[in-house]
């Protein structure tokens, strides 16, 4: 099981914290839903977690700085040419811990408390989680409640919205040299500023289309624009089964179209610099299902935009296949709430939430990592996961039999094992194992590992 030894080299300036950051990693993730104390096992244990929270000199960026840099390495190893980098904000919420200091709204209640978590993943194109590129925590102050209505008159550096370009930067200047780093966002990145920016720095990005924007030429706005655009050809799409939004895994038809156009400055924007653009030539391309299952809600519609050319449908359709690798993000978010029960999490000040933001973000990738290894890397040992001790452990309580294999199981076969500890059935209808079922089994496997040092 991991060990987090990399964690080490946070670099605090005192080496009996870094360990404990080491030490900590490894308890938490123990059992990541449980709270702290059962993590731990024992209250010297949590209250040695509590000091480490209460450490000045631990901070949160020394735990996402060995993450991040661990994700370059990654990506160095995999000889990766193209790394996808989705970025989103996910809401905590804490109205619940009304004597935390540091906290901000969070919602239309101003009542509403709680951080807004901004976070870059590197994704492979074959949706390997390479790990964590970035990660801020924002809080809306108390005073800036109710005046949404102003934010037009406000520059982008005044606006919550900057977050997007600012990890834009940070994500880029990771990136490793000969590697081609495309940003990918939901519709709330669908930002001219955003878009002005990448131009300017060469930066390449995808974004789902919200605003009807102005473009110059006879049809005047981009809607309209699309409605002319001829269908170039239609993409089978396989949607994955999601547990948490109960979504069925299904094949959708989709209908796809493209075209290249130059959409205008909006209107609110002045021009006040020499690197303020008055347009921006852009692709855009649509995908919309045919044919839907009668209980899907919502039918896919996609409308991106991207700065990468789009000139054939097997450009297009590359491109779309890329947009759905930003659902991994909505998975790590899902992870760190529901699989680390991040929201559940008490502390006295917004400092010590956000160092457990940081170590938790760890174990919510940790697990993602071990999804994706059984998909795609399937065949290989399992030692490069468990121990031998370990997956006798598992085999043997996954199986209820005491007799173990003459062969060392496979990474795939050894992931459905914990799966079942975590209440997956494995029927040929139920696909692959989710985040949400590993979790589970981990948690029960830890529980007997830990239990066996005292037999």
């Amino acid at each position: 099981m991991r060990e987090y030894e990399e964690y080490a080299g946070v670099n605090s300036g005192d080496k009996e914290i870094d360990k404990r950051v080491v030490r900590t990693l490894r308890q938490l993730s123990n059992e990541p839903r449980s709270s702290i104390q059962k993590s731990c096992g024992d209250r010297h244990q949590s209250k040695a977690v509590y000091r480490l929270l209460s450490n000045r000199k631990f901070k949160p960026e020394q735990v996402r700085q060995v993450s991040v840099e661990s994700s370059r390495k990654q990506i160095k190893a995999s000889g990766a040419k193209i790394v996808l980098l989705p970025q989103d904000t996910s809401t905590l919420h804490y109205t619940n811990l009304q004597s935390t200091t540091g906290l901000g709204i969070t919602g239309k209640d101003e009542r509403s408390r709680g951080l807004l978590l901004h976070t870059a993943l590197a994704i492979g194109l074959n949706n390997e989680i390479y790990g964590l590129m970035g990660q801020e925590v924002k809080v809306r102050e108390p005073e800036k409640y109710g005046k949404r209505h102003k934010r037009k008159k406000l520059s982008i550096e005044e606006k919550e919205s900057i977050k997007w370009q600012k990890m834009m930067k940070s994500a880029d200047e990771l990136v490793p040299d000969g590697v081609l780093g495309v940003h990918i966002s939901d519709r709330e990145g669908d930002i001219y500023e955003y878009y002005e920016q990448c131009a300017l720095l060469g930066s390449k990005y995808l974004c789902r289309r919200t605003y009807n924007r102005r473009i110059a030429d006879e049809h005047g706005e981009l809607s309209k624009y699309i409605d002319k655009l001829p269908e170039s050809g239609e993409l089978a799409l396989h949607v994955p089964r999601d547990s948490h939004t109960k979504r069925k895994s299904r094949e959708a038809r989709l209908t796809v179209k493209f075209g290249e156009c130059t959409i205008l400055r909006p209107q609110n924007l002045k021009i006040t610099s020499e690197n303020d653009l008055a347009k921006l030539t852009v692709y855009v391309i649509t995908a919309v299902e045919k044919g839907a299952p009668p209980d899907v809600k919502e039918p896919i519609s996609w409308q991106l935009i991207t700065n990468l050319p789009v000139s054939s449908f097997g450009d297009a359709v590359e491109k779309i296949d890329w947009y759905t690798k930003r659902w991994r993000i909505e998975d790590f978010h899902y992870t760190l709430k529901s699989g680390c029960a991040i929201e559940k999490r008490q502390a006295s000040s917004r400092e010590k939430l956000e160092k457990l933001i940081a170590l938790y973000s760890v174990i919510a990738l940790d697990i993602m990592h071990m999804t994706w290894l059984a998909r795609v890397n399937p065949d290989v040992s399992c030692e490069i996961l468990f121990s031998e001790e370990e997956w006798k452990i598992l085999y043997c309580v996954a199986n209820k039999t005491n007799i173990t294999p003459e062969n060392i199981p496979t990474v795939r076969e050894a992931v459905r094992y914990i799966a079942i500890l975590g209440g997956f059935l494995g029927r040929n209808s139920d696909g692959e194992p989710g985040v949400k079922s590993i979790w589970l089994g981990l948690e029960k496997l830890r529980t007997i590992l830990w239990a066996k040092q005292f037999l």
